[in-house]
Formats: structure tokens, C-alpha cells, sequence
């Protein structure tokens, strides 16, 4: 983890419009919001947006439509575009700028919500930046552009339906020629599961306790520290316990992921607010990384070789212990704050090749997943020694969003070669968001402590998140070291389920599927309810019982082959037990189904029950508590305002018998959730 500054540059007496002067042959012809379709672009100028402390410029040349946006030099300043009514859906959005002062940052939220952030690299005319996906909902959508390190123009945004995802080019291969078979197994593990579901992670093994002890789970990867290990900081009396720690958690079956706070070899200030043990930071020490790369016979360069023997000797008792290790070294070199990135990035990709070199071909070390954490192309190190690559993020509290934008990062940094993962994250991305971004991430690991804040993941959001079906945990990762790699074993998954039905009763609910495949045969299937396992079967039918009445239930199923190997989840089923409405007024009753749900919309059955008399008419109303919105009808007239709704019946089927029933249906629409309303019945 490392401090996140935000920097805002001011440019204090200067006239924007004056600064700049683009050349005319970087525009293009004014642009216009085009319909929504297929395919189909939607072009919207910034200056009709909602602005908010920026202003609309016109001596820049060269842009399109009436003007442009700029200012964005304060943490408030925004553009707000509005996207009329759509179907919703994954669209990719770019944004066409000019950047005359540097490399500067914008935040882009889509209806409030934070999505990521926008690199803007420095220009010298107006261009187009691609700023990952975003996911709309049906209806109306805002778009905003707010200011992080300021100091741009913004000409327009641009919005395209989303293509599918091709598959990953990842092979599963180590770069070590001589990784054991443990490494081999774990990597060919996380390939069989890359962008099928997501392994949950906890750094510090205190911090995954008390996610056991609070959540209910155990998660799959630990993540661990070799800090204490560093020479100068056992020199000052640190032990390290992290090794014992790795060893202990790989015996309960868990995947092993460490990183390393390297104190600096020499130079520690040690003075207050700078003491060695901070000695990571670049504030708290003199240590010149890139002096003691150039001269291998300076002492700090082999000082350098001392701390890297030292940590060998750590990583050679897990590798005699069986134990494979997801390592990451040199993490968030490209912020600048600890030393090995603070002489930028030569230097840092220099160290971690030296680190490379020296641990698997001096000390033996082969028990390694290489992974480098960054997302600039400027500090990548190369694939001959880089088996994965990752990111760290630290959003505001409570934002749970997919960290779609550097996901995309870093699909191009290796050209999607490598497997990514978030390797630490101060809030927990949620796992429906992952899936509609499609942003694939193998695991996340929690940073010690923003788990128990409350703030940045609540108690229930973690719940939530351990129980879904797309999320790994502990006890659901079978034996990840004997699956592949070295052994030959069995790394392929089962295709996953398909058909996943259900019918309702009052208290019950049946589920059938149809079965999946395997290259060695399905072991059984477990069922899901509401992102928690209910039951594992052999079959492909599953009868849950004792439910509420009235209530909706979402099912998910795995398939699992004998090896332990889980197959993606099965698209969701949502089904609704039956629940009455009681004796009704002039003697009816109804009864409301829904009858299928697919996130953006659903439809629904109300049985209509005459009492012990014959009724010649009636009439059903509800009031809906969330924002579903009836779009057609069959067998009744509807009419609808605001939450409420009202059916009466058609010609044909106002008569019903004592103690007989009739139906309708209909279908809507909605965003938020969809309980089932209490209906009144009356009768004529």
C-alpha cells in the first residue's frame, strides 16, 4: 500500500485561450448524437453538456461542433453529459481532448458512480483517448468528466456499443524454465479459471481471521509480507513471521501471494516522521537506487545482493515446504513514493531484472509466479520475466466499481497475454459489476484493515461477495498444486450449465438443468441461492423447500469435475413463490407470479380466484416498490401511475365461476430490485 496524492496545477495569470493554438488539420467535422443502434456511435459535444466551474471555449481551432470545454483546474470542476433514453447496456466511451500542458488525469463517473480514471496524455491537437467501457442502464444515464490533475480541453464524448470480449491469449506457461511443479500447477490453475470467476484474497493473516470470524468464509489467496525480512530492519530487531504464516496456510489449502515492503538497503534518515522503518518510503531514506545499479562495485550494489540472498533464503524454505508463491516485487514502482521507483522507470525495471536473475539463477528459486504491478507501458520490465501483471486500487470509500479502466490497461500492456488480478484493493470490487464490465480479474486481495473499517466494505457487502457464486473461496479451490503444471493432471474445467428452469409453489421452488461437460466427466453440480450454496447433487434437478411465500429467489449452478475443477456459473434464474392476497373485497383473490426476470426486465402472471360466489367483473391494483414499469399486457387492461397499477379484465374473461380463476400477463421493465407487491381484488 503507499499514500495516493492528488495533485491539482494551477496556472495562475495565464489566458487559456490565448496559450493555445491548435493546428487546423487536428479537427474534424463538427459531430452530432447519431440514434442508438447496432453498432451505431453516439457523438455529444461538451459544451452542451451540464457544466460546473469549467467554461465553453472557441479560439482553440480545430473543434467540432460549437465550441469546447476547459478550466478543470479545481477538485470540483465537471462536465455532466446526458444520455437520453436507450436500452442500456456495455458501451465503450471515448473522449476527444487536448492536452498542451502534460500528461494530466480526469475521474469519469457514469450516473454518479464512480468508474475509473481517464490517463489524458499530453498533445499538441485535439484526440481521441479511449476510456474503457461503461455500462448504462435502460433509460436516461449522465456521464461525467470531473477534475483530478487538471488543465485540458474537452470537445466531445463519445459512446459505441461494446463488442464481445474475445478470448484471452493467455497460455498458462511460466517464464522459469526450471519452476517446480507446484509453480506449473498453480499457474495452469489460475489460467483454467481466468475469466470464468474471480479468487477472493485477504492480505495479513490476522485480517483473513477475522474475515472468517465475521464473514462466514475463509478466502482463497492470502497475501503476506516480506518486509520484516529485510537485513536493515533485522539488523533493528524485526522477526519475521510471514514464512510460517505462508506454510500454515497452504497446509489448510490456500493460495499464497507476497509482496515486499524492502526497507533500503543503507541511508535510512531515522529521524521523526522518517524513521527506518519506513524505510521503503524514498522520503525516508538517501538510498540512490539508480547510483548503485550503475557501478556493481559500489557497495550499495552489493548491498542490493545481500538483501536479495537474504529474501531467497525465505522463498527456498516455501519452496521446500511445497509451496507455491504468487510474487510480486518492486510493487507500485511507478508512483514514485518507495525507492525502487523513484528514479523512474529504467531503474526500476533494471532492479527487477537484477532481482529476477539473482533469485532464480543464483539462489535456486523456482518455486515463483513472477507477477509486475503497474499499469504503464514506460516501467514494464518485458514477458521473458513477467508471468503476470496486476494493479492496485484505492477508490473512494464504499465504491465497489469493476476497475474496468485498468483492466483494459492492462489487457494492452501485454497485449492480454499475461493474466491480470488486483493484487491489493481498499474496497472490494462487487461481483455483478465484474461480470456486466467484463472486467476479468483472477483475484483481489483487501489491504489489512479496510476490511473492518465498516466504511470502505461493509460487513454485509462482504457477505454478499463471499457467498456469490462467481467469487472463490477457500473452501471451493480444490487442490490447485496437484491439477497441472508439472503433475499432468487434470486443469480443465466443465463447460458450465445450461437451461437453468424453475417452476414455483407457495413454499418451494424446482430447478432443472441441462447437464455439462467435461473432458474427464461431471463429478455433480452445486446449486446457488442467492449467491450462497444450498445443496450439492449428482443430477441435474434440484427441489428447494421450506421457502417464503411471495418472495423472489435467484438460483445459480456449478458443475464441478472430479478433480475439483468448478465450472463457470450458469445464467441466473430468478422465480417467485405464488403468495395470495387473502379473502379479497366482494369475493376475490389474486395471486402474483413472477414468471421470468432478466436484470433489465421481467414478466409476471396474477391469477385471479373468484370466492364462493360467481363474479360478472373484476379488478386488481398493486403498487410496486421499486421502478418496475409495465410495458405491454395479455388478458387485461392495465393502466399505470407512477408505482401503482391497476388491471381490469377483458370481455372475455370478466366471468369467472365460484371458486374458478382466470389470468393475465404482462412484461416490464426495471433497474432496481423487484419484489413482489401486495395486490387488493375486487369483484363484481
Amino acid at each position: 500500500m503507499s499514500p495516493r496524492t492528488r495533485f491539482t496545477i494551477r496556472l495562475f495569470g495565464l489566458a487559456l485561450s490565448a496559450a493555445l493554438a491548435l493546428p487546423a488539420a487536428a479537427a474534424l467535422q463538427p459531430g452530432t448524437a447519431q440514434a442508438a443502434g447496432a453498432g451505431s456511435t453516439q457523438v455529444y459535444q461538451a459544451e452542451d453538456s451540464a457544466l460546473n466551474g469549467v467554461t465553453v471555449g472557441t479560439s482553440v481551432t480545430g473543434f467540432q461542433g460549437t465550441g469546447y470545454v476547459e478550466g478543470f483546474d479545481q477538485s470540483s470542476d465537471s462536465l455532466t453529459v446526458t444520455v437520453p433514453d436507450g436500452p442500456g447496456g456495455l458501451y465503450s466511451l471515448s473522449v476527444r481532448y487536448a492536452g498542451p500542458y502534460g500528461d494530466k488525469k480526469a475521474n469519469l463517473l457514469v450516473n454518479n458512480g464512480t468508474v475509473g480514471e481517464i490517463a489524458l496524455p499530453a498533445t499538441t491537437g485535439w484526440t481521441d483517448v479511449a476510456a474503457g467501457n461503461v455500462l448504462l442502464k435502460a433509460g436516461a444515464n449522465t456521464v461525467t468528466i470531473s477534475s483530478d490533475w487538471g488543465w485540458y480541453l474537452v470537445d466531445s464524448i463519445s459512446l459505441t456499443p461494446a463488442p464481445a470480449r474475445p478470448p484471452h491469449a493467455v497460455t498458462g506457461e511460466l517464464t522459469d524454465p526450471r519452476a517446480t511443479p507446484e509453480a506449473k500447477s498453480l499457474m495452469k490453475y489460475l489460467t483454467a479459471h481466468y475469466g470464468k470467476d474471480i479468487l477472493s484474497g485477504q492480505q495479513d493473516s490476522a485480517d483473513e481471521r477475522w474475515i472468517e470470524a465475521n464473514v462466514g468464509k475463509a478466502p482463497a489467496v492470502e497475501g503476506l509480507d516480506m518486509m520484516d525480512y529485510s537485513p536493515s530492519r533485522v539488523e533493528r530487531g524485526t522477526t519475521g513471521q510471514d514464512t510460517d504464516n505462508a506454510i500454515a496456510w497452504d497446509r489448510r489449502g490456500g493460495i499464497v501471494a507476497f509482496c515486499w515492503h524492502w526497507n533500503a538497503p543503507s541511508g535510512l534518515i531515522d529521524q521523526p516522521g522518517k524513521e527506518w522503518w519506513r524505510g521503503f518510503y524514498a522520503d525516508s531514506t538517501t538510498f540512490d537506487v539508480q547510483a548503485a545499479l550503475a557501478d556493481p562495485t559500489s557497495n550499495d550494489y552489493k548491498l542490493l545482493l545481500r538483501d536479495i540472498d537474504a529474501i531467497s533464503v525465505q522463498l527456498k524454505r516455501l519452496q521446500d515446504a511445497g509451496v507455491p508463491v504468487i510474487w510480486r516485487p518492486l510493487h507500485e514502482a511507478e508512483g514514485g513514493w518507495f525507492w525502487w521507483g523513484a528514479k523512474g522507470p529504467e531503474s526500476a525495471k533494471a532492479l527487477y531484472r537484477l532481482v529476477h536473475d539473482r533469485l532464480t539463477g543464483v539462489d535456486g528459486v523456482h518455486n515463483l509466479i513472477w507477477q509486475w504491478n503497474s499499469v504503464d507501458p514506460a516501467w514494464y520490465p518485458g514477458d521473458d520475466v513477467v508471468d503476470m501483471v496486476s494493479a492496485d486500487s484505492y477508490p473512494t470509500a464504499g465504491d465497489h466499481g469493476p476497475v474496468a479502466l485498468t483492466y483494459d490497461r492492462e489487457l494492452a500492456l501485454t497485449g492480454d497475454t499475461r493474466i491480470a488480478a488486483l493484487s491489493e484493493v481498499g474496497t472490494v470490487p462487487d461481483p455483478d459489476l465484474l461480470r456486466a464490465y467484463r472486467a476479468d480479474w483472477s483475484y483481489f486481495v483487501a489491504w489489512s484493515g479496510f476490511e473492518q473499517d465498516g466504511g470502505n466494505n461493509s460487513p454485509d457487502f462482504l457477505k454478499r461477495v463471499y457467498d456469490d457464486p462467481y467469487v472463490i473461496t477457500l473452501d471451493e479451490l480444490g487442490d490447485f498444486k496437484h491439477t497441472g503444471g508439472g503433475t499432468g493432471g487434470d486443469t480443465t474445467a466443465p463447460t458450465a450449465p445450461t437451461g437453468l428452469t424453475g417452476t414455483a409453489t407457495a413454499s418451494g421452488v424446482a430447478l432443472s438443468w441441462t447437464a455439462s461437460t467435461d473432458d474427464t466427466g461431471i463429478a455433480g453440480y452445486d446449486v446457488y441461492r442467492g449467491g450462497g450454496k444450498v445443496a450439492s447433487v449428482t443430477g441435474t434437478s434440484y427441489a428447494d423447500t421450506g421457502l417464503t411465500a411471495g418472495t423472489a429467489y435467484t438460483y445459480t449452478v456449478k458443475a464441478r469435475d472430479a478433480a475439483g475443477n468448478a465450472s463457470a456459473a450458469s445464467a441466473p434464474v430468478t422465480v417467485t413463490t405464488s403468495g395470495a392476497t387473502g379473502p379479497g373485497d366482494k369475493g376475490c383473490t389474486a395471486t402474483y407470479t413472477t414468471t421470468s426476470d432478466w436484470g433489465s426486465g421481467f414478466t409476471a402472471a396474477v391469477t385471479v380466484k373468484a370466492g364462493t360466489s360467481a363474479v360478472t367483473s373484476w379488478k386488481v391494483t398493486w403498487t410496486y416498490g421499486g421502478d418496475q414499469r409495465i410495458t405491454n399486457t395479455w388478458n387485461a387492461t392495465a393502466g399505470q401511475t407512477g408505482a401503482s397499477v391497476s388491471a381490469v379484465n377483458m370481455g372475455y374473461n370478466g366471468s369467472v365461476a365460484a371458486g374458478s380463476s382466470t389470468s393475465f400477463g404482462f412484461q416490464g421493465t426495471r433497474t432496481g430490485a423487484n419484489a413482489v407487491p401486495t395486490l387488493t381484488c375486487t369483484a363484481s
